[in-house]
């Protein structure tokens, strides 16, 4: 679990490294912060966590700059090895209900859940992920793109909401 007191320095702190460099310590001070960060990620410039729940971040993934994680403290964000998340990209466990009728924001009221990005898949710059969200192995959301459903294995969605595009083949 995240301890929130802690990701507030890490967020402060993660604004002042350089952007590509010093990646150990990048990794040193979430790890300090309760992220679960395996070997060989690089983490750019910018990330910021907010909330307190679980994330974790498998062997060579990749977080690009300006990667926002919004995680509730029942919720999980949860990233295989080798997964991409380029610039820009928020990915968020919860929201509240809006509704016409009434009060817009209920407190305490919403959703919470999971996001999971299995081993190899890739959310391009800008992309939004909705919670209760699993994105399959070897799978790509293109840039701009709101995930609000499971993407299959192999597969290229895009759109917003997020639609299926191809599938494709592992190489040979």
């Amino acid at each position: 679990m995240i301890n929130s007191k802690k990701m507030y320095f890490v967020n402060l702190v993660m604004q002042l490294l350089p952007g590509s460099s010093l990646q150990k310590i990048k990794a040193s001070l979430f790890r300090w912060a309760g992220v679960e960060i395996g070997n060989n990620v690089e983490l750019f410039q910018g990330i910021k966590v907010y909330g307190n729940g679980r994330l974790a971040i498998g062997d060579r993934s990749f977080i690009g700059q300006d990667v926002s994680f919004l995680i509730d403290k029942n919720g999980a964000i949860v990233l295989g090895d080798s997964c991409v998340v380029s610039a820009k990209v928020t990915m968020s466990t919860g929201f509240h209900p809006i509704t016409p009728y009434g009060e817009r924001i209920v407190s305490r009221q919403g959703t919470c859940g999971k996001i999971v990005l299995e081993k190899g898949s890739a959310v391009l710059t800008g992309s939004i992920v909705l919670p209760n969200v699993t994105i399959g192995e070897n799978a790509l959301v293109a840039a701009g793109a709101v995930v609000n459903k499971n993407v299959d294995s192999r597969t290229l969605v895009g759109g917003v909401p997020a639609k299926f595009i191809k599938s494709y083949k592992t190489k040979k």
